[in-house]
């Protein structure tokens, strides 16, 4: 039997993961880098896990390099009309969370409010379709299918999801050749993402609690648009 964290003790590293939604909200802006993000994030999760050990890891892309998933900070300079895509992995004591959302300094095109609701409506079917006993490589098809009914079909090359908790990332995955299955108790992400390489990219991920009929969103954190809209 693997390793397993309560869900409670992920709840709480998740403070730390709203807190540096809620730093990026206030403080981001045209004019700041990526690694100006990255020190709002590093203040934020700091206030909120204090003396406890903590550390975390994360994407941290903006502009034209959320089309290209993942990376690091740089010294890019966001602009008028960037999405940044902001995946957070903390670690509070020994338990580790794993979120992501997207952000938009200004309005989003009505192409990206699409992605964005087909991206939602695809983390919807994962939660629809995961539960204990599930085979993992069974859980992204269906999720994938929304994506393509509403019209971003191969926009999304990586996994549907992936257990947390003792680890950032751990199997089983929600991938193709990924025969385990999924156990209750189990905690998994969700984050489906759409891409357009060289142009833009955005990514929405939440922990679940897997149980046997279903699964339980452990981070109760806003995923409307409007709630990631900066400036607009």
């Amino acid at each position: 039997m693997r390793a397993k964290v309560g869900p409670e003790c992920v709840m709480r590293t998740l403070e730390a993961n709203r807190a540096a939604y809620e730093a990026i909200r206030a403080g981001l802006r045209t004019g700041m880098t990526e690694r100006d993000a990255f020190a709002l994030v590093a203040a934020a999760v700091d206030r909120t896990c204090g003396d406890e050990p903590h550390d975390f890891i994360g994407d941290f892309v903006g502009g034209e390099r959320t089309g290209s998933i993942e990376g690091p900070p740089t010294d890019y300079v966001f602009k008028a009309g960037d999405l940044f895509i902001l995946d957070l992995s903390v670690r509070r004591g020994e338990v580790w969370s794993d979120t992501c959302r997207t952000f938009f300094l200004g309005e989003p095109t009505p192409r990206q409010r699409e992605a964005y609701a087909a991206v939602l409506a695809c983390q919807d079917e994962g939660v629809r379709t995961v539960r204990a006993g599930v085979v993992a490589s069974s859980v992204r098809p269906p999720m994938i299918e929304v994506l393509a009914v509403r019209g971003f079909s191969g926009l999304m090359p990586h996994h549907g999801g992936h257990l947390v908790g003792p680890e950032p990332y751990m199997k089983p995955a929600f991938e193709e050749g990924c025969d385990d299955v999924v156990e209750a108790g189990d905690v998994c992400t969700l984050e489906p993402g759409v891409y357009v390489p060289g142009e833009w990219g955005m990514r929405v991920e939440n922990d679940y609690l897997v149980m046997e009929d279903g699964v339980k969103n452990l981070f109760d954190y806003p995923r409307d648009i409007g709630h990631f809209i900066i400036g607009g």
